[in-house]
């Protein structure tokens, strides 16, 4: 049998060694004991040797160990991977030399270190041991990869962000591991998924995406913020109201009923102003030209009344139409400036007075007079007159057909009689003057 011991500790000096060796042999319940007592020659090596790392992968540069077997009566140098060297202080380690990097001195990624071992006359020639040791997470102020970089991560420095690589992309994480911030100045992407968008500063306004769009809000709550655009091409738009920029102009409300027009940024109603307007219906109080001075018509209980311009006027105005078709006109005067055509009939409760213009009043059904008709001038008619009650003429009166007086016909000359009918009597006050026949059936 052989016992091999590979880096087992026996002494830190040289001379005679005796090592205890028990030999234990079993067999089910039966166990025999063997004791051997093995001296062993340590003897110190006379050039350094065996010069390595205590972990070859260590997880950073705090963790470098270096150790080597050498005598006592050398000088000692660890040269580092930036050339500069240190003499290692003349203590000993429980199993030889060792040496660590000084704080701020730690390597950031792989280094090979050399030890230099010299005698202090200088009379042998030095001895020089390399060994180098790998950090899991090098830092390197720059790389440059001709043909890619493969890596499940990319880590910081000092800040300690983290690039996850995904099956999808990249992840950004932060220290603690959560998702973190990418900062840049640009960014030229083909689609963009986030929960938020936000400005840069904590009371910048945000866009939320909800399932049903965008929203948008302002600070660090769940307010919602105002977009500023030039232009905006929607489908359509719900809003519970929409202003000018300057928030002393005229808004639009959208109550349940349809729409209101403000201005001032109060509630005093405002104006709309447009081409065309294309409506059903329109409730208002007044009706009124684009300026002051045009005229304007209002709507009480009993129907529409137009008055003509100026601020408050309340002076009639006129009517301007080619044509009117109405059930009833009742007012105070009517003037026609050329004709006026009845195809019904004409009712006149008082006075019916014809002045300047065309000399015809032309009634092509029947003209019923139930006060007085007065003519100042001459009254021609070439068909029949009927008058069921008096007819007077103060005048001259030329009968070119015949008369036929149903009741009473009486000729006056001023106050007094010339000649009446009454009864089938014909009573003639004053001279009878015939000049052609006279004839009497009795």
């Amino acid at each position: 049998m052989v016992l091999a011991l590979d880096g087992f500790p026996v002494s830190s000096a040289s001379g005679l060694v005796l090592l205890r060796v028990t030999e234990r042999a079993a067999n089910g319940a039966w166990v025999k004991k063997t004791p051997v007592t093995l001296s062993l020659l340590k003897q110190l090596p006379k050039v350094p040797r065996n010069f390595r790392a205590q972990q070859s992968l260590v997880a950073g540069g705090q963790d470098i160990v270096l150790r080597w077997d050498g005598p006592d009566t050398l000088t000692y140098r660890i040269q580092g991977p930036d050339g500069s060297s240190e003499t290692v202080a003349p203590t000993l380690g429980t199993t030889g030399w060792q040496w660590s990097p000084a704080a701020g001195q730690e390597p950031k990624r792989d280094a090979t270190y050399t030890l230099i071992a010299t005698s202090p006359g200088g009379q042998q020639p030095g001895y020089f041991l390399t060994t180098t040791v790998h950090l899991r997470s090098p830092e390197f102020e720059s790389v440059t990869a001709t043909t890619g970089v493969h890596s499940p991560w990319v880590e910081g420095t000092t800040d300690r962000g983290r690039i996850v690589f995904t099956t999808q992309g990249a992840r950004i994480r932060d220290a603690a591991d959560d998702l973190g911030t990418l900062s840049a100045a640009k960014a030229d992407v083909e689609t963009v998924t986030a929960a938020l968008v936000r400005g840069r500063e904590s009371d910048a306004g945000w866009i939320g995406f909800p399932s049903d769009g965008i929203r948008v809000g302002r600070g660090g709550g769940s307010d919602l913020g105002t977009v500023t655009a030039d232009k905006i091409s929607v489908n359509g738009i719900n809003t519970q109201w929409v202003g000018d920029r300057d928030s002393g102009k005229g808004w639009v409300e959208f109550p349940q009923s349809g729409v209101n027009v403000r201005k001032g940024g109060k509630q005093d109603w405002g104006t709309v102003a447009a081409d065309l307007a294309d409506l059903n219906g329109i409730n208002t109080k007044w009706v009124q030209g684009r300026t002051a001075a045009d005229g304007w018509i209002e709507f009480p209980a009993s129907g529409m009344n137009v008055f003509q311009g100026g601020a408050g006027s309340r002076q009639w105005g006129t009517v301007a139409a080619d044509k009117a078709d109405l059930n009833d006109v009742v007012t105070h005067r009517a003037q026609v400036k050329e004709r006026l055509t009845l195809q019904g009939g004409l009712s006149v409760d008082n006075v019916l007075e014809t002045q300047d213009g065309p000399p015809r009043l032309i009634v092509h059904g029947r003209l019923d007079a139930e006060g007085e008709v007065k003519a100042d001038r001459t009254v021609t008619v070439t068909g029949d007159l009927t008058t069921l009650g008096m007819l007077r003429v103060q005048g001259e009166s030329r009968l070119q057909g015949k008369v036929n007086a149903g009741a009473h016909l009486s000729v006056r000359n001023a106050g007094a009689w010339i000649m009446h009918t009454n009864d089938g009597k014909v009573a003639i006050n004053g001279d009878l003057r015939v000049h052609g026949a006279f004839r009497s059936d009795s």
